[in-house]
């Protein structure tokens, strides 16, 4: 499948030309010129004949006739719309096709954010990571922007979020979306592109109102931020033959080892990886063996697959108890089908939450770009069913939310978890 999403740590489509939104240029919050009125309108046209021929089933959950109604009546309103406002309007009808892999994302733009990261805990938007300037903030909890509170964000975001399959998906990308600033203006939250009034909640109780600049996507990425302290490997050693997207640990005398499986690299690389891995594995007589897949967002399944391959290799392995695999809402794509594959073929026990992605669902995207705006949009090419019944997001055999409280001190109750049940069951 091709790359997901998602997480700020995963981006859903590369970056392209085009259609950009800018805040350098005002004219991106006015209304559409009659040159972009008439651009538009054949970029819609191509739209719907595109996703149409292209989607494997696209009405799948969508009636045809209100999806060529709804174009129709966005073609009519272009003189009173702006770039952001008519975004806002595709995104709408677009999350109506009803699967998480056909998108009108803002990521396929220059768009423009806010330097903070935000991680849903119950029902609590913490700030995990800012530009350092406001540090002071890290841990804070988030109440408001521009006056709406979260109530009123998740009510005015939930019709447009991209990429949703479930709940779970849902929470992620409503954390990811609020902190664009296309949206908040093309939702009438923010008046402007440039900056946003943002209040918080401290750990004394008071609340704090700050306004914060955006920037492009591209500037972000020269930021200075910090973080709240990521929890420590403590236990485990780094190896050597660790390859990018995929970081092998070794702890406990070599007998576990940790896979930090955040992202796909390509199938030559993983094969390269695959017998490292089982030379090594096999030298060190390792027992126990946890795959980390909460924060990848997708690629390809059959590289994931590869790596199942190689663990199906290692006979000293405890292929009875001795397997686990870490999921979350950020576990979205190829990530998802590898879990569900994991636990087929290697016996694992799944620990955590419910992952992103559904396994009986429209999946791996593909993407076209609209001809005038330079818009990308995606679209699911295949229909795949992991399970025998569909379930929203893959269901873990542990579910292990994670703890605010462990995590502000740097603790990670979910792997701690697993290795409390190795040690256990070691004892025993």
């Amino acid at each position: 499948m091709k790359l997901i999403p998602i997480t700020l740590l995963v981006i859903i489509c590369s970056s392209i030309t085009g259609f950009t939104f800018s805040i350098t240029q005002p004219d991106k919050t006015r209304l559409l010129s009659n040159k972009q009125v008439e651009q538009w309108r054949a970029d819609i046209d191509f739209l719907q004949q595109a996703l149409a021929r292209r989607h494997i089933n696209l009405y799948h959950t969508i009636n045809a006739g209100f999806f060529k109604r709804e174009l129709t009546r966005i073609k009519q309103q272009l003189t009173s719309l702006t770039e952001t406002s008519l975004a806002i309007e595709l995104m709408r009808l677009i999350q109506r096709v009803g699967d998480g892999h056909t998108q009108f994302a803002y990521q396929g733009t220059e768009y423009h954010r806010y330097p903070l990261e935000l991680r849903l805990f119950d029902k609590e938007l913490r700030v995990i990571g800012i530009v350092r300037q406001h540090k002071q903030l890290l841990g804070a909890k988030l109440v408001a922007i521009e006056g709406a509170t979260i109530e009123r964000l998740h009510e005015l975001t939930s019709p447009i979020l991209q990429g949703v399959e479930n709940i779970y998906s849902a929470q992620q990308r409503f954390t990811e979306t609020i902190i664009v600033a296309e949206i908040l203006h093309g939702l009438k939250i923010s008046p402007n592109l440039q900056q946003a009034s943002f209040t918080f909640k401290l750990s004394n109780g008071d609340e704090f109102s700050i306004k914060l600049k955006s920037f492009s996507s591209r500037q972000f990425n020269n930021q200075d931020m910090d973080f709240l302290m990521k929890p420590a490997l403590t236990q485990f050693t780094h190896s050597k033959i660790s390859i990018e997207g995929l970081d092998l640990y070794l702890g406990n005398d070599n007998q576990i080892a940790y896979l930090d499986f955040h992202h796909y690299s390509d199938f030559a690389a993983m094969q390269d990886f695959s017998e490292d891995l089982i030379a090594l594995l096999r030298a060190k007589n390792t027992k126990e063996v946890i795959i980390d897949l909460r924060n990848n967002g997708g690629g390809d399944f059959f590289v994931g697959l590869q790596l199942a391959w190689a663990l199906i290799m290692v006979d000293n392995l405890n292929w009875r108890d001795g397997l686990y695999v870490l999921t979350s809402r950020k576990t979205f794509s190829a990530a998802m089908s590898n879990a569900v594959q994991y636990r087929q073929l290697l016996n694992a026990t799944l620990v955590g939450e419910p992952t992103g992605a559904n396994p009986v669902g429209y999946q791996d995207a593909g993407n076209f770009k609209l001809p005038n705006s330079g818009w990308n949009v995606m679209y699911s090419k295949r229909l795949y069913k992991f399970q025998e019944t569909s379930t929203p997001g893959v269901q873990p055999d542990i579910l292990l939310a994670p703890d605010w409280e462990l995590f502000r001190q740097g603790k990670d109750n979910q792997l701690e978890w697993v290795l409390e049940d190795i040690r256990k069951r070691n004892k025993g």
